[in-house]
């Protein structure tokens, strides 16, 4: 039986790699992470790769990637304001589609939860994915955090220390996006070409026992 393949967007934190578990299921899964340094502190970058290294033990994926972030929400911090959660989303999900087209995958699986972030509130969803030309698989969507957690431990993902801060949150994020505003404020930064740009750049890891401190650096560097 031909297994389809999908690519899953993993950070640090709880909810992805539950997601990424869950998709392993039914699917030959292809994790990406979205380097955020330094818009956030180094040792969350290695707590990610830490978690990828779990994945690996739980879903036996043969390679993943990591995608230069830095310069994309560097764009999105001086140019969205309010809207730069919204925006820095969609910027993730367009890189996925990018790396769908590379890697052959049917679609995209992301760790949202309804309402448990800014950008996770039904608009703001609805905002992000209007044009993503890959389906965007959310096993997470209705779950609660304390049932989100229940599952990490019960897939043997569970640590206490996981990646969490983002330096790049605004005050006071929207909640409540309209599509015309994200689409006004998009083309004003160029985000798909700004993504596209950046992919030339993104690390494809097989072992993650690979030496990441010049990709660190590299990001210190943009």
């Amino acid at each position: 039986m031909l297994v389809e393949r999908v690519v899953c967007l993993v950070s640090g934190g709880i909810d992805s790699p539950v997601a990424c578990a869950l998709a392993a299921r039914g699917f030959e899964v292809v994790p990406v992470h979205f380097a955020l340094y330094p818009y956030t502190c180094e040792d969350n970058f290695y707590v990610a790769v830490d978690v990828l290294r779990v994945l690996k033990r739980k879903t036996r994926f043969a390679r993943a990637f990591l995608f230069p972030w830095s310069r994309v929400l560097r764009c999105v911090l001086r140019q969205a304001g309010r809207h730069a959660c919204v925006l820095c989303r969609r910027g993730m999900l367009m890189a996925a589609e990018l790396l769908c087209d590379r890697v052959e995958a049917s679609g995209i699986v992301t760790g949202e939860s309804l309402g448990q972030k800014a950008s996770q509130t039904l608009q703001n969803l609805q905002a992000v994915s209007a044009g993503i030309r890959y389906p965007i698989l959310r096993p997470l969507l209705a779950m609660d955090k304390l049932e989100i957690e229940r599952l990490a431990k019960q897939l043997g993902l569970w640590r206490e220390t996981h990646a969490s801060c983002c330096y790049a949150t605004p005050r006071r994020p929207r909640t409540a996006a309209k599509r015309r505003e994200v689409n006004e404020i998009e083309a004003r930064i160029g985000l798909r070409q700004l993504v596209e740009r950046e992919m030339e750049r993104i690390v494809e890891l097989k072992t993650l026992d690979e030496d990441l401190s010049d990709f660190l650096e590299s990001l210190a560097a943009t």
